[in-house]
C-alpha cells in the first residue's frame, strides 16, 4: 500500500546480502596440480520446517528452531529478502526477515502449504569451475570429476545435508586448449554406471596428445542455475557462520579405461558452503524544497525579449520569497519568475502542488483586485492553458512552466509565446483548489522547474498597491 507524506514519510529498509565466497583448499594427496573448485557463490541451500502458528491466508511464516533430520536449517540466519522458496508444494518469495524464527512471503500461502513441519526449501545452485594443470601427457583420455552427493534422496530436486543434489540433471562444458580437444561431458548420477555411491561423477573425453603442466578448465552447470546440481543444506551440527566442508575428486584416465579402477592421476580437494551474510541498513525517508531568484533579463520560461524577466526575485525585500513587480504601466506586460527545486528518496516520486489565497487584492483585501487572466483567447483557467501575448484589452494575473532537469511539468511555453493558467484560488474556491505544477514518478536528485509569473492592468485598474500569496506544497510518497 503506498503511503502518503508531506514532506515526511514512513521508513524505508534497504536490504542488501552479500554473498560469503569461500575458497577452497588444495589438498596434495596425488599429482594434478593446484587442484580447485570455485563455486559460482559458496551460499549454503536452506531445508527448514514451518511451524505453528503460521496459517494458510496469512502471509507470515514461523520455522522450527529445534531440527529434525535432514531439516538442519533452525534460523532466518539462512534466508534473504527476495529468496524464491518452496513451502509446502508452491513457490513463494521472502518479503522480509521478522527475526530469527519468522519472515513474510509477497504472497499468502495457500491451503496444504502451511501446515506444521511443510517443507521450506531454499535452493543454491553455484556453477562448479574446476581449474587445475596436468601431470601426464594422456592421449585422447578423459577426466572425470566427482562431488559428493547425499547416500539416499541425491536426485529429489531438493536440498541434502550431506552433499549436492543431482535435482533435474547435470550438464558440464570444457574449455578446448593445446592438445586437449573436448567432446561433450556425460554427467552420472550417484551409484550409477561407473560412479560410485555417494559421487556425482562427470566425465569429460577428449581428442588431442595431452600434455604436462596444461592448465585446465572443466564446468559443472551454468551460472544460471540450469542443469546445476542444488548446494547442500547444513550438516546435522551445523554451526552457523562456520562452513561445512566437502571433498571433491579430479582424475585423469586413460583412453578406454574402465573409471571404476585406477586413475594414471588423481587429486583431491575441499570445497566449503555458508550462510550469506545479511547486511541491513535503514535510509531514513527525506525530501528537500527550496525557492531561488531568479534575475532580471534572463528567459526562464520562453525566448525572446517579450518574455525576458523584467524584476529580480533574487535580491530585494524578503528575497527569494517575494515578487516585487513594483510600479505596473498600463497595458503592457512585467515579468518575474522563480527556480523550484526538489530532491527525495520517495521511491514513488512526489508532487509540488500550488494554490493563492486569493486574487491580487487592493492593500491584500477582496475588492478591487487584479483579476486572474483569461488569456488571448478568454480561454485560460486552472487546468487549461491559453497563449497571452498581448497585453492590451487582455488584463490580469498568471503564469506559465518550463521544465529544468528531471521534473515533469503539465503546460509549458513554446518559443516566443506566453502559454498561461492561473492558480487555483482557495477564497473563491476554484475546482481544483490546488494544482500539480511539477511532480516525479520515482525517486528525484535535484529536479528543478521554473515559475514564471506575468501581470498586467488595463486604464480601470484603481490605483493602490495589490498582493496575493502563492503557497507551494511538496508530497512525496514513499
Amino acid at each position: 500500500m503506498k503511503l502518503k507524506r508531506i514532506i515526511v514519510a514512513a521508513s524505508v529498509v534497504t536490504v542488501l546480502v552479500v554473498s560469503s565466497l569461500y575458497h577452497p583448499s588444495q589438498i596434495n594427496s596425488a599429482n594434478l596440480g593446484v587442484v580447485k573448485d570455485t563455486l559460482q557463490t559458496s551460499r549454503l541451500s536452506f531445508a527448514g520446517r514451518v511451524k505453528s502458528p503460521t496459517v494458510s491466508g496469512s502471509s507470515h511464516v514461523w520455522i522450527y528452531t529445534a531440527s529434525a533430520a535432514e531439516f538442519y536449517s533452525v534460523s532466518t540466519a539462512g534466508l534473504k529478502v527476495g529468496d524464491v522458496l518452496t513451502i509446502g508444494t508452491a513457490s513463494y518469495t521472502v518479503d522480509s526477515i521478522v527475526d530469527a524464527d519468522e519472515f513474510t512471503v509477497t504472497t499468502n500461502l495457500a491451503v496444504g502449504d502451511a501446515d506444521d513441519t511443510d517443507v521450506i526449501y531454499f535452493k543454491s545452485k553455484p556453477q562448479h569451475v574446476i581449474t587445475f594443470t596436468t601431470a601426464s601427457s594422456i592421449a585422447s583420455g578423459f577426466f572425470r570429476v566427482l562431488i559428493p552427493a547425499a547416500t539416499s534422496s541425491f536426485n529429489d530436486v531438493a536440498p541434502d545435508s550431506t552433499g549436492f543434489d543431482f535435482a533435474s540433471g547435470v550438464a558440464g562444458t570444457a574449455s578446448d586448449v593445446s592438445g586437449y580437444t573436448f567432446v561433450t561431458p556425460v554427467a552420472t548420477v550417484s551409484g550409477g554406471t561407473n560412479c560410485p555411491s555417494g559421487w556425482h561423477c562427470l566425465e569429460y573425453h577428449y581428442t588431442g596428445t595431452g600434455g604436462i603442466g596444461t592448465a585446465i578448465t572443466l564446468n559443472i552447470g551454468a551460472t544460471a542455475g540450469t542443469n546445476t546440481p542444488i548446494a547442500p543444506a547444513p550438516k546435522s551440527g551445523h554451526a552457523e557462520g562456520t562452513a561445512d566442508t566437502y571433498s571433491f575428486k579430479v582424475q585423469n584416465f586413460i583412453n578406454g579405461s574402465d573409471p571404476t579402477g585406477t586413475p594414471t592421476d588423481q587429486s583431491t580437494g575441499k570445497i566449503g558452503v555458508i550462510e550469506s551474510v545479511r547486511v541491513t541498513a535503514t535510509v531514513d525517508p527525506t525530501i528537500s524544497f527550496s525557492i531561488a531568484g531568479i534575475a532580471s533579463g534572463a528567459n526562464p520560461c520562453g525566448t525572446g525579449a517579450t518574455n525576458q524577466t523584467d524584476v529580480s526575485t533574487v535580491t530585494g525585500v524578503n528575497a527569494p520569497l517575494a515578487v516585487p513587480f513594483g510600479t505596473l504601466t498600463l497595458n503592457t506586460f512585467m515579468d518575474a519568475a522563480h527556480l523550484l527545486t526538489i530532491s527525495t528518496n520517495a521511491s514513488n516520486g512526489y508532487v509540488v502542488t500550488t494554490q493563492e489565497n486569493d486574487q491580487m487584492g487592493k492593500d491584500g483585501g477582496t475588492t478591487p483586485f487584479i483579476i486572474d487572466t483569461t488569456g488571448d483567447n478568454g480561454t485560460a483557467n486552472e487546468t487549461t492553458s491559453d497563449t497571452w501575448d498581448t497585453a492590451a484589452a487582455h488584463p490580469g494575473f498568471g503564469y506559465t512552466l518550463k521544465a529544468v532537469s528531471g521534473a515533469t511539468v503539465p503546460f509549458t511555453s513554446t518559443g516566443t509565446t506566453f502559454n498561461v493558467r492561473t492558480f487555483p484560488s482557495i477564497a473563491d474556491p476554484d475546482s481544483p483548489l490546488v494544482q500539480t505544477i511539477m511532480s516525479s514518478t520515482s525517486t528525484s536528485d535535484a529536479h528543478t522547474a521554473n515559475v514564471c509569473y506575468r501581470v498586467t492592468v488595463a486604464a480601470t485598474q484603481a490605483a493602490g498597491d495589490y498582493e496575493n500569496q502563492i503557497t507551494y506544497t511538496a508530497t512525496a510518497s514513499f
